[in-house]
């Protein structure tokens, strides 16, 4: 009984350590670009610093790179929408949003994602799903439209709040590109060091055309919270591996309730951001929303604990 138990623990520990990894990169986020390092030169190197590190561990693991037409492709598309878009318009953002609410604002994929999945028939409707949707949009819309509906707008916060949609929009198309597209005989792992090989490539012209090469040699404050984001950032990406193997996709769908949370904690901790009504409002209902879409997610994980307790579980390589 004491090694099940043991066991059942590890994937919910590891889904905690991932939110808050995760999470936290709101916070020194928003602490680097407004201490001198620019959004496109944060995104550079946290597109480089993992890659560098997330092909290393490929190299280890001995997983293999392929690089035809198919895969570079996927690379292109995946590093474009899941990385370099999404990733350098939430560091703009960061500087002129409490990191709490970019936090939870960031984390609307899934309320994004459904109603997409749903137009390309690659989900199917389920009420319980879709009022989580319905509950997210008016949480969006208390922070992007509050005076449309009796709330009053904090100066500025409106057109910034609506420029950080686009990450979440971004991530959404990514993984409904990645749900269809994904090369079936790669590993996870090695697409992923693609990926951020690619969202590298993309943003080194961008980032010399409008010169915001950001150097790491001054070893300020600013300099140690990229270092530290890119090494947190890898973390997670191997942790998010050793989830999936152990516990599946569905179980890690889970993880963007932590993340948005650990968000709040980090930006009332460290810059005593404090939410107003309209705030409370939105992130209430978000993460309402959010329980809502992974509800029958959650059934899915009861119903394959069930499966586990008739077979003995085999090995995930880990």
């Amino acid at each position: 009984m004491t090694t099940r138990i043991k066991i059942s623990m590890v994937p919910l520990i590891l889904l905690v350590l991932l939110g808050f990894i995760w999470g936290s990169g709101y916070t020194l986020a928003k602490f680097a670009v407004t201490h001198g390092v620019s959004p496109l030169g944060y995104a550079f190197w946290q597109s480089l610093g993992p890659a560098l590190l997330v092909s290393l561990f490929v190299f280890f693991t001995k997983e293999a790179f392929v690089w035809d037409k198919t895969h570079l492709l996927y690379y292109a598309v995946t590093g474009f929408l899941g990385i370099a878009l999404p990733n350098t318009n939430m560091y703009l953002v960061a500087a002129h949003l409490p990191a709490g609410l970019l936090a939870i604002i960031v984390n609307t994929v899934p309320i994004l994602t459904y109603p997409l999945a749903l137009f390309w028939q690659l989900e199917h409707f389920r009420f319980l799903r879709f009022a989580g949707v319905i509950l997210g949009f008016v949480g969006i819309l208390c922070i992007v439209f509050p005076t449309q509906i009796g709330l009053s707008a904090p100066n500025g916060q409106k057109g910034w709040a609506c420029l950080a949609l686009l990450s979440p929009l971004s991530f959404a198309l990514a993984s409904l590109y990645i749900h269809k597209k994904r090369p079936p005989q790669a590993s996870a792992i090695s697409l992923t060091a693609g990926m951020l090989i690619f969202s590298t490539v993309f943003l080194i012209p961008l980032m010399g055309y409008t010169r915001s090469f950001y150097p790491l040699v001054h070893l300020r404050a600013s300099d140690y919270a990229v270092i530290l984001e890119i090494i947190l950032s890898t973390m997670g990406y191997i942790l998010f591996f050793i989830l999936i193997k152990r516990a599946g996709a569905v179980y890690y769908s889970l993880v963007g309730g932590i993340v948005a949370l650990t968000g709040l904690f980090w930006g009332y901790l460290i810059y005593n951001e404090r939410l107003n009504a309209m705030d409370v409002y939105a992130t209430v209902l978000i993460l309402s929303a959010l329980v809502l879409l992974s509800l029958p997610l959650r059934t899915k994980i009861i119903a394959k604990r069930h499966d586990l307790q008739e077979t003995p579980p085999k090995s995930n390589g880990f």
